[in-house]
């Protein structure tokens, strides 16, 4: 849960203090469950160049991990209005060859234009896979809430207006609660809050769910940053999420 802290030079108005007390954070105590039945849950990695930066990823190995079973993959293509992923390419071959169920993300940078930044991701994501496409929101840089969230709003349009398909916002769980829980209510989150095990085989497994303000779900849950997987040196991160995904309906 998100709390929060007001320095006594900006003291929080008595209205607002009470709103949250009342309202907020009942809402933030309720808990998801999505990820409770064991013949509807399937996991899944996101990757990118770094786990390709320390060593090749071997596929075959990856492809018959047990604990858990990987059952999708996420992977990045761009980054902010200029930066591709260098792995991007390579992992698409490699995740058709290996007929894993996979998507793409872009990492949005906060300082950049939304519309430079979907011209970069349309330029350098030639395919999507056929999991939903994702926006990964996660910094506010040196902006106005209310910029950073205009920014993104331009993002989503044009992707919507361009691919005629609804994308889902990945954010960390602390970010998601202080900036977004009241916008963008109409799209599916990836909320990332990770339980920091290092151990394996708890590394491996979900332990504290998400808690959202607003009462929402998240389609997808980050549980770790510290998994060990077949196949990939050093951590990965592991996600959570129900069959339904395979088949997502825009």
């Amino acid at each position: 849960t998100t709390f929060f802290f007001v320095h006594k030079k900006n003291k929080m108005p008595n209205g607002l203090f009470i709103f949250i007390l009342l309202f907020v954070l009942p809402i933030c105590k309720k808990k998801c469950n999505a990820f409770e039945n064991p013949s509807d849950i399937i996991y899944g990695i996101d990757i990118s160049h770094y786990q390709d930066d320390e060593k090749k990823i071997n596929w075959e190995l990856l492809k018959f991990n047990k604990t858990p079973k990987i059952d999708f993959i996420y992977i990045r293509s761009t980054m902010g209005m200029d930066g591709k992923d260098n792995s991007y390419e390579k992992n698409v071959i490699k995740l058709n060859e290996n007929n894993f169920a996979f998507g793409v993300y872009h990492y949005f940078r906060p300082n950049e234009s939304g519309k430079d930044q979907f011209d970069n991701f349309k330029k350098n994501t030639t395919f999507f896979g056929k999991l939903p496409v994702v926006i990964d929101v996660e910094e506010k840089g040196n902006v106005s809430i209310k910029k950073l969230k205009n920014e993104i709003q331009l993002f989503i349009e044009q992707f919507e207006k361009e691919f005629d398909n609804k994308l889902i916002i990945y954010s960390p769980q602390k970010f998601f609660n202080f900036y977004l829980w009241n916008s963008f209510k109409k799209y599916d989150i990836w909320i990332a809050r990770q339980h920091g095990i290092s151990e394996y085989p708890q590394s491996n497994l979900p332990t504290i769910k998400p808690y959202l303000f607003g009462g929402r779900c998240p389609l997808l849950w980050q549980f770790s940053g510290t998994g060990k997987i077949d196949g990939i040196e050093g951590n990965v991160d592991i996600n959570i999420s129900r069959r339904s995904i395979l088949n997502y309906q825009y």
